[in-house]
C-alpha cells in the first residue's frame, strides 16, 4: 500500500540490480527546475534533424539525469575501483543510463507526487467550476414571456 503522506526527510528507493538510492523529497519547484534544465540540455544534445520520438527520448534521459543529480544524496550497491561509488553527477548519470535503472528511478521517484496530485484533484471542486459565481457585470436583460408569445410560437410535431 502506498501512503499519500508527503515525506519531509530523505528516504531510500530500491532500484534494479540491488541499487538503493537515498533521495530528498520531490517538490513542485524542483520538478519544474529539473524540467527546464532538461529541456535546455536536450535541445542542445538532440540532432537537429531528429524526429519527435528521438527528441522526446533525449529529453526524458536528461530529465532523469537532472532529477538524480538534484535529489540523490547517496547510492548503495554501486562500486567504483573496489569501493562504494560516490553520488557524483558523473556516477549518477552512469547509473541512470543502465536500463532499467533510470526508468525505474523516474517512475518510483515521481509516483508519490503523481498520486498526491491525483488525490488533491479528486477531493475538491475546481476554482472555476459550475458552483463558482460568475465574474463581471451581469449585462443580460431579463426575458419577458407572455401568454400571446406562447400562442404565436411555432409548434413542432413528432410523427
Amino acid at each position: 500500500m502506498i501512503s499519500l503522506k508527503q515525506k519531509n526527510e530523505p528516504y531510500d528507493l530500491d532500484l534494479p540490480y540491488g541499487i538503493v538510492a537515498t533521495v530528498t523529497p520531490l517538490t513542485t519547484a524542483s520538478m519544474l527546475a529539473a524540467q527546464a534544465a532538461a529541456r535546455r540540455a536536450s535541445d542542445k544534445a538532440a540532432p537537429k534533424d531528429a524526429d519527435a520520438e528521438t527528441r522526446d527520448g533525449v529529453y526524458q534521459a536528461y530529465l532523469i539525469y537532472e532529477l538524480a543529480e538534484r535529489h540523490v544524496t547517496a547510492i548503495k550497491g554501486v562500486e567504483m575501483d573496489g569501493q562504494d561509488a560516490a553520488a557524483t553527477p558523473e556516477n549518477l548519470r552512469a547509473v541512470m543510463d543502465l536500463y532499467p535503472v533510470g526508468e525505474r528511478f523516474y517512475q518510483e521517484f515521481t509516483l508519490r507526487q503523481v498520486l498526491l496530485n491525483a488525490s488533491k484533484n479528486a477531493s475538491r471542486l475546481s476554482a472555476a467550476g459550475t458552483s463558482s459565481a460568475a465574474e463581471g457585470r451581469n449585462i443580460a436583460k431579463a426575458a419577458k414571456a407572455s401568454v400571446s408569445d406562447a400562442k404565436d410560437a411555432p409548434t413542432t410535431s413528432t410523427s
